[in-house]
């Protein structure tokens, strides 16, 4: 691991270090005519939720767990057992033959192969079936082969450049078996893996598309789909998807990941009307659509309801832990991370929280080894390359920084904090014509975070575009600013474009709602009544003039000013016909001008979380996992 860097050494290596994507943002910076993108505005316009009796819901989940079983596909029938436990208990459901073909031993010791891992020896043994699902573990080994491989040349810089070295071979071979019709619909499924990991994107959704029209019931192609939807306008000139009860979970997955927080509550509850009550993975997603939606306490509950149904269960302890970082719950991340360890210590996600864990006590240096061990474990796990982002932003390393929001990126280009990130990073190195692509991204993704709408704004106001730094700051008010930082950039955007009018508007309205304590006064509210009382002892208004000029004397910043204000006044109202002075007229010396640029917005720490200050001793903190 790099160490900390200077700032010029940064700055002086930073062509070498993105170039493709430094010269990406210049280009795509000319092609932006909006600054914000409303294309992604509106509601999903989607189909109406499925229903089917829970009778067939448990034959259709029999059926696919059956054969995930014969094609050893843990991870989907693990999810699909889940979904049976949980299910009220009906007597009607048919539970279907596990016929098994000809080559019954063959597949079941390649199943013990895969189970250890020994892909290679599988892949040897299936070499000479001609059954469908001899040969589909057959390609499914080879694939997980070439993964395993990829997975151990791994590390920060070099994941782009490691690729799976089976997939040209899978693709053409699986593309002439498709053509001839024998692939069945799991077949079908391997394929649109491989061909997204080869970059084909589109036709990898038409495949699978192609395979839930063969079994809709299968919850491997449907997940697998919902990961390559990028944007509304793709979900919607989707191909024709039957219209079976399982599309339900699919627009659940789906929503929640391209942050249609209200569509995806609404398609949980249609599960759960179904009769699918008091299931796990509904409630984790709940727990994730209200995390998005920054409602943290009602998050942070339905985690804890979900470990105390079941302690054992890791899949959503990561969230929780960035919940309780959030929320500066030292103790219970303290308790999380002990309990992870005794669970399983080698789990990306146990990895994870121990990382949060030492972060929250200022230990960068350990958490980034967390965070690598865990990608160690699982290199696309994308909650660890954005945290061990953030790590190295907060030990001023900003190159490995910028590597790992990419790899983030790389693994899910949807994820918005990946985006913002970077973004942040170019804005600490002072390049704001990148940081301005970048948030221009994140955006896309957020449509209605003013988070990102503000700190859009800042760019613009930093390359000298007040106008379109204005607009921007009037959106996050539209959608609702969450930090209460708009409205008073958007008063200073006025004062800078000579906008009178406005200036006094959102300067009056803000001085308003601070002494109504609908806002917490920020350290620019000296300034707000700077400026209204050089507006009312410029129109003869001395009452309000003079009640703001006071104002200006209780801070440090704007003392001397009010000072000069209140003598002005006082000469006015003595004199019966004073004038004013404009040459009073007060300007920020360099003290005021850094305090002016030192956004609050845009510290490293308000995209993920508020960073606290390290201890002076950790050794009672320490911890030996």
């Amino acid at each position: 691991m790099q160490g900390s860097m200077s700032l010029l050494s940064d700055l002086s290596m930073e062509a070498s270090v993105d170039p493709v994507i430094l010269t990406a943002s210049s280009a795509s910076l000319t092609s932006h005519t909006n600054d914000i993108d409303d294309s992604y505005y509106g509601d999903l316009t989607l189909d109406p939720p499925a229903t089917a009796s829970l009778e067939q819901v448990r034959t259709d989940l029999y059926k696919a767990n059956a054969g995930c079983q014969l094609r050893g596909l843990w991870e989907y029938s693990s999810w699909i057992s889940e979904q049976l436990v949980h299910l009220p208990k009906t007597n009607k459901a048919q539970i279907p033959d596990n016929t098994w073909n000809s080559d019954y031993d063959l597949i079941m010791f390649a199943l013990q192969l895969m189970h250890t891992q020994e892909y290679a020896r599988a892949v040897a043994t299936l070499k000479d079936t001609e059954t469908q699902n001899g040969r589909f573990l057959f390609y499914y080994c080879k694939y997980l082969s070439g993964e395993k491989s990829r997975i151990d040349k791994v590390d920060v810089k070099s994941r782009r450049e490691v690729n799976n070295e089976e997939l040209v071979d899978l693709r053409i071979e699986m593309e002439q078996l498709r053509q001839a019709n024998k692939l069945d619909t799991y077949g079908l499924w391997l394929l649109g893996v491989i061909l997204s990991k080869s970059a084909l994107v589109d036709r990898a959704i038409l495949t699978l598309v192609e395979s839930l029209n063969a079994d809709p019931s299968f919850w491997g192609s449907w997940k697998t789909l919902a990961k390559l939807i990028k944007n509304k306008n793709q979900l919607q000139t989707l191909p024709s998807l039957p219209h079976h009860w399982m599309k339900n979970f699919f627009y659940v997955e789906v929503c929640q990941e391209m942050y249609y927080a209200n569509d995806a509550l609404s398609f949980i509850q249609a599960l759960e009307d179904m009769g699918l009550t008091n299931n796990p993975y509904l409630l984790a997603k709940r727990a994730e659509v209200h995390y998005a939606l920054r409602e943290y306490d009602i998050a942070k509950d339905t985690c804890k309801e979900l470990l105390e149904k079941d302690p054992n269960r890791l899949d959503i302890v990561d969230m929780y832990s960035n919940i309780l970082y959030v929320k500066e719950d030292k103790a219970a991340l303290n308790y999380l991370a002990h309990h992870t360890v005794e669970v399983d210590k080698y789990r990306p996600e146990t990895c994870c929280v121990v990382g949060n864990f030492y972060s929250i006590y200022g230990n960068h240096d350990k958490a980034i080894t967390y965070f690598q061990r865990a990608l160690r474990l699982d290199p696309d796990y994308l909650s660890a390359w954005t945290l061990m982002g953030h790590e190295y932003v907060e030990l001023k390393n900003y190159n490995m920084a910028i590597e790992c929001y990419r790899n983030a990126i790389d693994v899910n280009p949807r994820d918005y904090r990946a985006w913002y990130g970077i973004g942040q990073t170019y804005e600490l190195l002072k390049m704001h014509a990148y940081c301005l692509y970048y948030y221009m991204e994140a955006q896309r993704l957020r449509p209605t975070d003013s988070r990102m709408i503000v700190a859009l704004g800042e760019s613009y106001e930093k390359l000298e575009q007040p106008a379109k730094a204005k607009k921007c700051y009037m959106r996050a008010l539209n959608v609702g600013d969450q930090e209460d930082i708009a409205m008073i950039r958007l008063a200073k955007v006025c004062e800078k474009l000579h906008d009178e009018e406005g200036a006094v508007r959102w300067y009056s309205k803000y001085v308003d709602m601070v002494n109504s304590a609908e806002l917490d006064p920020g350290d620019d509210i000296c300034f707000a009544y700077r400026y209204l009382a050089h507006y009312y002892l410029r129109n003869d208004r001395l009452p309000e003039a003079d009640v703001h000029a006071h104002k200006c004397c209780e801070f440090k910043e704007t003392k001397n000013d009010g000072k000069a204000l209140v003598r002005q006044i006082a000469a006015h109202r003595n004199s019966g016909s004073g004038v004013y002075n404009p040459r009073f007229t007060p300007k920020p010396n360099l003290r005021v001008k850094l305090a002016l640029s030192g956004s609050a917005s845009t510290t490293p720490g308000s995209q993920k979380r508020s960073r606290t200050p390290p201890p002076q001793d950790h050794s009672d903190n320490d911890m030996s996992f």
